[in-house]
């Protein structure tokens, strides 16, 4: 062989390493999400939950009202390190949104518009922090930020920050993404606060940064989902389990799963993915909504988990 075939055949020897390398670390990636899912799944049927007869049918399985386009999902970014959009934004003459609304911006927007952008935004939207109010009762009760949250049964005790949303300027208007937190769980800075009557919703990531809701994505049970509609199914592992929720003063409250949806949000309508955000939606009752992606491996669907206050 002539010298100058020598290098080109070592950097083509080099190259099938280098893919062969890469094949068998994705390969083994996958393998052991896999298994940790399984692990997860196994474990939770092993360990019935205390309090799984105790959630009354209708609140496990009833969907919420599909309402107007204007409610987005928040959306956890691709492992390629890209925010997925979410929230839509007010035009530049609305108001800001107020600590007590439960809906982000409110012009129509789609739930995961097919523009994807980068993480770095053009400009931040002034979202006021949530001031204290106080719940009609005997006691009054005042409501506060969650901090921290802690799923026993799934091994999650991660902290809780405030998640408010950037604005930034596309082709088609000013548009607004949820800034989720990397290495924490994010409160949305518009949903209920502990103590209030309202869905208080959290958003966390399940396979990039700090991945503190993964947990939640390996227990997903595709073996034994219920369908309840073309894009939306149900599994009933998790209902029953317990979520507590600690504010900064160290005041823990309980809650109990009730349902737990996937919703598919790729390769779906505008329309659906409008729908999707309905699990956002205001309520006339106290409630918790966790939000997060599915699978472990990839975000083409949105896994939502939904638990209301504990009875004993």
């Amino acid at each position: 062989m002539s010298d100058g075939k020598r290098p080109l055949q070592r950097l083509s020897t080099g190259l099938i390493a280098v893919g062969i390398v890469l094949l068998v670390a994705v390969g083994g990636y996958l393998v052991l999400n896999q298994l940790r899912g399984a692990q997860t799944r196994q474990e939770l049927r092993q360990t019935p939950s205390a309090t799984e007869t105790s959630v009354p049918v209708a609140q496990a399985t009833a969907l919420p009202a599909t309402p107007s386009p204007t409610q987005p999902l928040p959306a956890a970014p691709s492992p390629v390190a890209t925010i997925t959009p979410t929230p839509t934004v007010p035009g530049p003459t609305q108001p800001a949104p107020t600590a007590t609304a439960t809906a982000a911006p409110t012009s129509p927007e789609p739930l995961l518009p097919t523009v994807t952008p980068t993480q770095t935004v053009a400009a931040t939207a002034t979202v006021p922090a949530p001031t204290a109010t106080s719940v009609p009762s005997a006691t009054p009760v005042l409501a506060s930020v969650p901090v921290r949250l802690v799923i026993p049964d799934l091994k999650i005790d991660v902290p809780v920050v405030e998640m408010g949303w950037r604005v930034v300027q596309t082709a088609n208007g000013p548009r607004s993404d949820w800034v989720i937190p990397k290495n924490e769980a994010g409160h949305h800075i518009n949903s209920a606060l502990l103590g209030d009557e309202g869905n208080l919703v959290i958003s966390g990531h399940n396979n990039i940064y700090g991945e503190v809701f993964k947990p939640i994505s390996f227990a997903w049970d595709n073996d034994t989902a219920i369908q309840v509609d073309n894009f939306t199914d149900r599994s009933d592992l998790l209902n029953g389990r317990t979520i507590e929720l600690f504010d900064a003063a160290g005041q823990e409250f309980k809650y109990t799963i009730s349902a737990f949806y996937r919703l598919k949000d790729t390769g779906v309508s505008l329309q659906q993915r409008i729908a999707n955000g309905r699990f956002m939606e205001p309520t006339d009752q106290a409630q918790v909504t966790i939000i997060t992606c599915w699978p472990p491996t990839s975000n083409t669907h949105r896994l939502v988990v939904v638990a209301v206050p504990a009875t004993n």
